[in-house]
């Protein structure tokens, strides 16, 4: 069996900036050296390690990450001595590290034994050579990419100003971590991952990849299980590779055993087994996710030399664009024949730091998405490759994912053989990692370059560079490696060299719609077959937007956006709050008090930003944003399935941020549009939509086919209903279903300022689901005060209000699992909520119209 020896834990830790600090010579030597001040955690990352050691503040807080730049343009030197043992005759040994930010010198006794740079695949290098029976000195030199990318050229690929230093196109990381509107620049260095010292010999394993298919009747399954190896041996060696499978107890004990020859070098054992009538795995709220053990032992002439499992599901995915009966294709996912409306949001990098994430991270992300009634995240092309527990807790919970290589909003410079040739190494490994999952549906080659090629002028300065990686060589590769998933080149794609633009195939990003144009009743028209990017700004929750601010300037009742700093004036730290303020602010159409995201507030609310205090530009910049996201889900989700997905951008956040397009914080916090998402998203919901002179009522059911009861019409904002029907209604199974129409006629009678449609589900006395539709900004509505009664009564919140009561906020905090936030009261009819006493008392903080 191979041996590995842990090298995690703490080590020491030196910087070198050209002129002072540990200089190569002095680190590369064998004893300890008074330069190694600092101690390192391995795996972790240096500004951890200095925040830890009270050399910088969290980046996370204040201006900590301007302040913390240098780090980045240091070269850090970690070191630790390890005891190895004597190799016996034949035995080989290697260094491995997972994960290496970013370009490595990587010594041994004071030899350079091997480099790396490409943080997403593992470090492996042979040191049998260098390797010493009892204590070695292992020395990495490693910097964050910026001296290894210097020479590189920048012009003519399509980057960002701010991109030209960081040459981040060079450089195989995450991308964002070099800045976005939504992140700010933070390169991560030092040794992120596992480092341990493996010993093997004979044969060395790899990696075990197991894939699951079904057949198209759903009736037989087919594991495949590969294991690849190195032959350390000159001459061939026989064994045997042996798969076992199990899951269900109907099934117990599938076995297969099959001969195999390991000859010397690299090597691809196969095994195959047919399992009768599998458990079918679902995506959540379709069916439950039964999943198989698949466990391979190898033997050499008898004896055992590795064994390791994977859990797999089985599952029949096809990606369904046949032709539309109105124009172009449909673009729907279908799990073992049923067709599945995608809902869900972008899922970016957890942490600008990504060493610090751990499991109940994951979880809590998983458990806030599912919470929200998402289906499916989308792991956008500029963050990273998403970590084995994440993909395990989708895997147990139901929860589709659509994974991006790591290429976005730029060309890449794949006609370099040394960086392709790299990019092959990084691709080849990552869908061996991830082979085995069963929520990973679709590989996508990069996100918004192809549409950077019909229109981002791409075809200027370096001419698309990389268009045979993504449609050549990534296709190639998932062929070898998988050939059991959905794969397009980019996202938008359009098929048939049609524009990514078009709305009438393939996926979409309807930006038209964005900070630039804060219409977002524009999105009730979108026909996007499958849109998967789209969104609208808004603010994270109260503490994590207070916690951006300098300490001892964090009162909710100042003002939002100080101004003194820009004339001079203003009292003493105000600049610096203003600096904290614009530091975590979203940076997409930057242009301070006078941005468009604050105007899309003025527009659509009348309201001054400049006039508000801190809560009530997270209350009132909420209540837009979740307005807008509702419009965004309600227009598709009531389309379905010449629509197949509502998922916008972006479900979650790297760092604290003021004002971002998220409905969970960094800290893990709901923000204000959070509730509004969870309502639109819901298994069984009521949509409104005005088409042809009509106002027409649409139910939205997921599951089978569901009964109940509709009342709808036209509502008075002050009260009263002189349009009120009721019917029983059936909503077919996972369908959209027009329930019942209203004559615009009527409405403008009635005035469409004083008057809005509505429409009300219910089962049992039990409101299920509930829309209104608002024909114009809601600064001209003709709102009355509303005046919200609550009280508590058992396990029950009773919400009333006489008139229309806009948007009732119960919370700005987002950490309670409330069951609703956010919300409308129609005049007369009782809001009911869950509320069990550990809640504390239901109250009122805010209405839009009181």
């Amino acid at each position: 069996m191979q041996r590995r020896i842990d090298l995690d834990g703490t080590w020491q830790l030196a910087w070198y900036d050209g002129q002072r600090g540990t200089q190569p010579d002095r680190a590369l030597a064998g004893l300890p050296d008074a330069h190694f001040r600092l101690p390192a955690q391995v795996p972790g990352e240096v500004h951890l390690d200095l925040v830890r050691a009270g050399v910088i503040g969290d980046p996370a807080t204040g201006v900590n990450a301007l302040a913390a730049r240098w780090v980045e343009e240091m070269v850090w030197f970690y070191r630790r001595a390890f005891d190895a043992p004597a190799l016996a005759s034949g035995e080989r040994a290697w260094l491995t590290f997972d994960r290496l930010e970013l370009a490595a010198v990587i010594y041994l006794n004071g030899e350079e034994v091997g480099r790396h740079a490409n943080a997403f695949y593992p470090c492996q290098i042979d040191i049998t050579d260098h390797l010493c029976a009892g204590e070695n000195v292992l020395v990495i030199g490693v910097e964050a990419g910026l001296f290894h990318a210097s020479e590189r050229p920048s012009e003519g690929y399509g980057m960002h100003y701010d991109c030209k230093l960081t040459k981040r196109v060079w450089l195989r990381t995450v991308q964002s971590s070099f800045e976005w509107d939504w992140s700010t620049r933070l390169l991560n260095v030092g040794i992120s991952g596992d480092v341990a010292l493996e010993i093997a010999a004979g044969v060395r394993v790899d990696r075990l990849v197991a894939l699951a298919t079904v057949s198209d009747d759903l009736r037989s399954g087919r594991v495949t299980a590969r294991v690849f190896v190195e032959g350390l041996a000159d001459s061939p060696q026989e064994g045997a590779l042996i798969v076992d499978v199990a899951g269900s107890p109907n099934q117990a004990g599938l076995s297969v055993e099959v001969p195999v020859t390991i000859q010397p070098g690299a090597n691809r054992l196969e095994a195959t087994l047919d399992v009768a009538n599998p458990e079918l795995w679902w995506p959540a709220g379709h069916g439950a996710q039964p999943r198989y053990t698949v466990r391979a032992t190898l033997t050499v002439s008898g004896a055992v030399v590795a064994e390791d499992a994977r859990r797999v599901g089985f599952r029949h995915v096809r990606v369904n664009q046949e032709p539309h009966p109105e124009a172009g294709n449909y673009f729907i996912i279908e799990v073992n024949h049923k067709k599945i409306f995608c809902k869900g949001g972008n899922l970016v990098p957890e942490d600008m730091i990504p060493a610090r994430l751990d499991r109940a991270r994951y979880e809590t992300l998983v458990d806030r998405a599912l919470e929200a009634n998402f289906n499916l995240l989308r792991v956008w092309g500029g963050g990273v490759y998403e970590s084995d527990d994440l993909y395990e807790i989708c895997d147990a919970r139901g929860v589709l994912m659509w994974q991006e290589f790591i290429f976005a909003c730029a060309k890449y410079p794949t006609t370099d053989p040394a960086f392709l040739a790299d990019v092959k190494r990084e691709a080849r490994y990552q869908v061996r990692r991830l082979a085995h999952h069963p929520s990973l549906i679709v590989w996508c080659g990069n996100n918004e370059m192809e549409e950077g090629n019909y229109h981002w002028g791409y075809e200027q300065g370096v001419a698309h560079p990389d268009y045979a990686l993504f449609h050549m060589v990534l296709p190639i590769i998932l062929k070898e490696e998988d050939g059991t998933r959905y794969y397009q080149p980019s996202s938008p794609y359009s098929p048939d060299l049609e524009s990514p633009r078009r709305a009438d195939m393939g996926d979409q990003h309807p930006w038209a719609i964005s900070d630039l144009n804060t219409e977002f009743h524009e999105y009730r028209a979108l026909i996007s077959r499958f849109p998967n990017e789209g969104g609208v700004l808004g603010p994270t929750a109260l503490p994590t937007v207070l916690s951006c601010l300098p300490e001892g300037q964090r009162d909710p009742q100042a003002p939002a956006f100080p101004q003194g700093y820009k004339t001079g004036g203003g009292a003493p730290g105000e600049a610096l709050r203003a600096l904290a303020w614009d530091t975590h602010e979203n940076a997409s159409t930057f242009g301070g008090v006078s941005s468009a995201k604050n105007r899309m507030i003025e527009k659509w609310l009348g309201r001054s930003v400049l006039e508000m205090t801190v809560a009530e530009f997270v209350y009132w910049a909420g209540l837009v944003q979740g307005m807008g996201f509702h419009e965004y889900i309600r227009n598709f989700r009531r389309r379905m399935f010449s629509s197949a997905a509502a998922i916008f951008w972006m479900y979650n956040d790297c760092w604290p941020a003021i004002r971002s397009w998220t409905i969970v914080d960094y800290y893990l916090r709901r923000t204000p549009s959070f509730h509004p998402v969870r309502r639109a998203f819901a298994p069984v919901a009521v949509f409104l939509a005005v088409q042809d002179d009509k106002v027409k009522v649409f139910g939205v059911n997921e599951g089978p086919a569901w009964t109940g009861e509709l009342r709808y019409g036209f509502v008075a904002l002050t009260g009263g209903y002189p349009v009120d029907a009721t019917r029983a209604v059936t909503l077919a199974a996972n369908s959209s279903t027009l329930l019942a129409e209203l004559e615009v006629a009527v409405w403008e009678a009635l005035g469409q300022t004083t008057h809005i449609p509505f429409a009300l589900l219910s089962r049992d006395g039990r409101t299920v689901g509930q829309d209104v539709y608002f024909p114009t900004y809601y600064k001209e509505m003709a709102w009355p005060w509303a005046e919200v009664r609550v009280r508590h009564e058992g396990d029950k919140a009773i919400f009333e209000s006489d008139v229309f009561a806009w948007r009732v906020c119960l919370d700005l905090d987002g950490e309670r699992a409330l069951p609703d936030n956010f919300f409308d009261i129609l005049p007369g009819v009782p809001t009911v909520l869950d509320w069990p006493t550990a809640l504390g008392a239901p109250r009122v903080l805010n209405v839009g119209n009181g």
